[in-house]
């Protein structure tokens, strides 16, 4: 990520929940509830932000579990770790993780409200599978909306790479690069698409 974006994360970070209004805990219940999440996993958020996932997922993957929250954003990751630091099974990590290394094997991995920040996708995905990901494991594309919605905030920002396709689009695209794809939900609500290994 361009020191760019994460300045203007940083900047965002303080009025970040108080403007996030479409992940509402029925929503992000909603979303995590359809998703093979269970006691025991491993789980890496990635791209954190101020953690609007971690209580959930500290839940779901219980205390035999563990949740690894990554973000570059020292604003968001700080905010993240004001709010959920006394969780025992999570861990926070700052980290470009399109540019370094991620420590731990995760049976899921969540870019929830992510993917169009993404500079080469396809390659986060190959490295993610070959360095990250235990037997079986799943990438989950998330979203507490449809594209449109997310399109719509990103075209404010003016910025075309950010352009989220529809899930069925998207979901072939990251067939053409050599993953099997599922699509759980693409409705005005919520977006996911499941990732795997062929």
């Amino acid at each position: 990520m361009e020191q760019t974006e994460v300045d203007f994360f940083d900047k965002l970070a303080p009025t970040w929940d108080a403007n996030e209004v479409r992940s509402t805990p029925a929503r992000v219940r909603s979303i995590l509830g359809k998703l093979p999440i269970r006691h025991g996993m491993n789980v890496l958020d990635l791209g954190t932000g101020t953690g609007v996932l971690i209580p959930y997922l500290s839940e779901m993957t219980g205390e035999e579990g563990h949740v690894t929250a990554v973000d570059l954003s020292e604003g968001m990751l700080s905010l993240a770790i004001k709010k959920y630091g006394n969780l025992k099974n999570v861990e926070f990590l700052k980290i470009d993780f399109e540019e370094e290394q991620i420590p731990g094997m995760y049976d899921v991995v969540m870019l929830y409200s992510v993917y169009p920040h993404l500079h080469a996708p396809r390659d986060t995905f190959e490295w993610l599978f070959r360095m990250n990901m235990t037997e079986g494991g799943v990438i989950v594309v998330a979203f507490p909306s449809d594209e449109k919605f997310i399109n719509n905030i990103h075209h404010e920002r003016d910025s075309e790479s950010d352009h989220l396709p529809p899930a069925r689009v998207l979901a072939a695209i990251i067939r053409e690069w050599g993953f099997r794809t599922e699509i759980l939900a693409d409705d005005a609500d919520e977006y996911i698409i499941l990732v795997y290994e062929t």
